[in-house]
């Protein structure tokens, strides 16, 4: 397996991101946004946007981004899960611009990257109904229409930052198969209802459409392999999240360990402690190189559906596991609204189901591993 060693332009960006969220994003300003109308302080999307030109890092160049590769916007997310940060981060960067960049319309990248880029738009996939899935050949909703104007209806649950988006890509169902489709939030006979989650650091929402005036993109062309890659990259985004959150709850419970005593000693220094907590490290470490050897899959573009795959599996049960790990090393206060342990623990349930669940992706790796030349 093949594990991509950090350059020392990812060593500082990762210092840089570290420091900047430590200042810029305190365990009162996630309370607050969590707690908001919208889910997201819009001063640190400003400057994650305006001072770090975080949101367009792996966009190309000619469309208003840093043209950096997307091993370097991992770092980005590995330390946005550690930090916990709340927002349309992911939704907007990890999901809409990756698949605006799979789609085989220059038109629609010149059109909407550039502002995504600059953090002045804020674009967000829809894509799953019910069942919950996100195969792209299983979607109902209809593109009604010829060439690139359309009508849609039907509904779409799950939509990470619906309320805060201001445009929709739409997977819909086309004459040529999946086709995804352009939608402003704010036209007519699109509705927008919050969904109660356990997360509320990610919020979601179901989309109603109702003959919802839309633009297909990439029209007479079939974007299921288009919505699998990003949903593969989306995918590895969010395991990189995800080690960067099991990493900071491992460190949580293990200086808890050194301070808090009983009978006289650092509750650290019990057997049962210290192997709870070096299972956890083993594990940490497990689901690290499960990223590298996906990061390298991505920079090479060889592998990525299993790397993919194997990295969400593993470390969404990592970050899982770890958070549970968290609360119990901590106790009582651990269980209590004021610890940020349930925060952490909540964001790990989420994010293991998000883009589907672990048992999915084996799934999808045994698909992959039995008929490599059909499903490569």
């Amino acid at each position: 397996m093949t594990i991509l060693a950090p350059t020392e332009e990812q060593k500082a960006l990762r210092s840089t991101l570290r420091s900047f969220f430590a200042e810029r994003w305190t365990e009162e300003e996630l309370r607050a946004a969590a707690g908001s109308a919208h889910g997201h302080d819009a001063r640190l999307w400003k400057a994650m946007a305006e001072d770090l030109g975080l949101h367009g890092l792996a966009i190309p160049e000619d469309l208003g981004g840093g043209g950096f590769t997307y091993p370097d916007l991992l770092v980005v997310f590995e330390e946005m899960g550690r930090a916990l940060v709340a927002g349309p981060f992911f939704a907007s960067v990890a999901m809409a611009s990756t698949l605006l960049l799979a789609l085989p319309d220059r038109g629609a990248r010149e059109r909407l990257l550039p502002g995504i880029a600059a953090g002045e738009r804020i674009a967000t996939v829809a894509a799953v109904e019910t069942p919950a899935s996100w195969d792209a050949t299983r979607v109902t909703v209809d593109a009604t229409g010829t060439g690139g104007a359309r009508t849609l209806t039907g509904e779409k649950l799950f939509v990470l930052d619906a309320e805060v988006a201001d445009v929709l890509l739409v997977v819909v169902r086309t004459e040529h198969g999946t086709g995804v489709a352009e939608v402003d939030t704010a036209a007519p006979g699109v509705r927008v209802e919050p969904m109660a989650t356990v997360d509320t650091t990610r919020r979601q929402a179901r989309v109603v459409l109702e003959s919802a005036p839309a633009r297909l993109l990439a029209p007479g062309h079939d974007a299921a392999s288009a919505v699998r890659r990003m949903c593969d990259l989306a995918g590895v985004a969010l395991a990189a999240e995800q080690v960067g959150g099991a990493r900071r709850v491992l460190e949580m419970a293990t200086a808890y360990a050194k301070t808090r005593e009983q009978f006289g000693r650092p509750i650290g220094g019990f057997q049962a402690i210290k192997h709870l907590l070096a299972d956890q490290l083993v594990a940490v470490e497990s689901a690290q190189a499960a990223l590298g050897h996906a990061a390298h899959a991505t920079a090479t573009g060889t592998g990525l559906p299993v790397a993919a795959g194997v990295a969400q599996t593993l470390c969404s049960e990592v970050f899982s596991a770890a958070a549970e790990t968290n609360i119990h090393v901590h106790g009582g206060i651990g269980f209590t609204w004021e610890h940020q342990a349930h925060l952490y623990y909540r964001r790990a349930v989420s994010s293991e189901v998000l883009l589907g669940r672990p048992r999915d992706h084996r799934a999808r790796i045994a698909a992959h591993l039995l008929a490599p030349s059909e499903t490569a």
